[in-house]
């Protein structure tokens, strides 16, 4: 167990092993379930926290963690609760591997139908060469003055790159504007591909709500000739490419005009562009389930850990 600077973080040591001065290792007794002893520390952080003291960083002494009074049922109980929370790390685990299993699938799937090397059934038209400029009008965002106070707080959303996560699909932003503020920048219409040029080169997201976005981003609005869904897959399938265009001052940039001419082979089949996408979002679709599961059984194991290791729940009966 740590016990200085991230104080209460825990393993079981799997073989045998030293520790350097960050750590005080328990060593179990007989009547207690080393695994217990695991699960019951992990509900205990902020206590230690509260015990930890120092100028240069906290730490637990030995002596108020050997003084630390903790509830200990007994051993067949100890026991049973360490099953129970194991058998859900089991499933986060499991869960853990499936979703980079999906991962793994996606990225290997989205290389293939983006560049070719693999056709969907029904689709033989050749690709051609286009710049970003043809995929539609090319947006680059900006911020409305913050000293005047009426352009913010409002409710239209502006987005940034920390907007812009692992989710494919943007509905909403940290930070909002009034109508007024809108007014003096540019307007994004929904289902515009928003990419990042400044900085965090390649993160991108599909905005859908009307709305605006700052100056690190160039949004695409597609025309009747292209699927947005496809831009975004295409896009997040050159992160690497698009980089290389960027130039290098204090940070990565790619300006709008260098961003108009990049370059790329697309299918100029709707059809096929949509059927492309539609695969990948299957797949992503997937991916965020398995995720939404995952947390949804972090919550329970959380809160499940609490309960045993508080008597609130017992598993055997008295």
């Amino acid at each position: 167990m740590t016990s200085r600077a991230s104080i209460g973080d825990c393993a079981i040591l799997k073989v045998v092993a030293t520790t350097n001065q960050g750590f005080q290792s328990l060593i179990p007794l007989e009547k207690i379930n080393n695994e217990f002893l695991y699960y019951l520390i992990l509900t205990l952080k902020n206590k230690l926290l509260k015990l930890a003291s120092g100028s240069t960083f906290l730490e637990v002494s030995p002596n108020k963690i050997k003084n630390l009074l903790i509830p200990l049922p007994p051993l067949n109980e100890q026991i049973a609760i360490a099953n129970i929370l194991s058998a859900l790390d089991r499933y986060l685990y499991a869960l853990d591997a499936l979703i980079l299993k999906k991962e793994g699938v996606k990225k290997a799937l989205s290389f293939e139908l983006l560049s070719q090397r693999k056709r969907l059934k029904g689709f033989n038209q050749a690709w051609q060469r286009v710049k970003v400029k043809d995929f539609g009008i090319i947006i680059t965002g900006s911020t409305p003055l913050t000293q005047i106070s009426e352009y913010w707080n409002g409710t239209i959303s502006w987005i940034t790159p920390t907007d812009i996560n692992d989710n494919k699909d943007i509905f909403n932003s940290e930070r909002k504007i009034t109508q007024k503020g809108l007014n003096t920048i540019r307007m994004i219409p929904k289902n515009s591909v928003l990419v990042t040029c400044i900085a965090s080169i390649g993160k991108n997201a599909i905005l859908r709500v009307n709305g605006a976005c700052n100056q690190q981003i160039n949004a695409i609005i597609p025309n009747k000739d292209f699927n947005a869904d496809f831009i975004y897959y295409l896009m997040e399938n050159n992160k690497q490419y698009l980089l290389g265009k960027a130039g290098v001052t204090a940070t990565y940039i790619i300006s709008k005009q260098v961003f108009e001419e990049i370059d790329f082979f697309v299918p100029k089949d709707l059809n096929e562009q949509s059927a492309i996408a539609n695969i990948l979002s299957a797949l992503d679709n997937e991916i965020a389930s398995l995720k939404n599961k995952k947390r949804q059984f972090e919550n329970i194991k959380k809160a499940l850990n609490h309960d045993l290791m508080s008597a609130k729940i017992r598993v055997l009966k008295k």
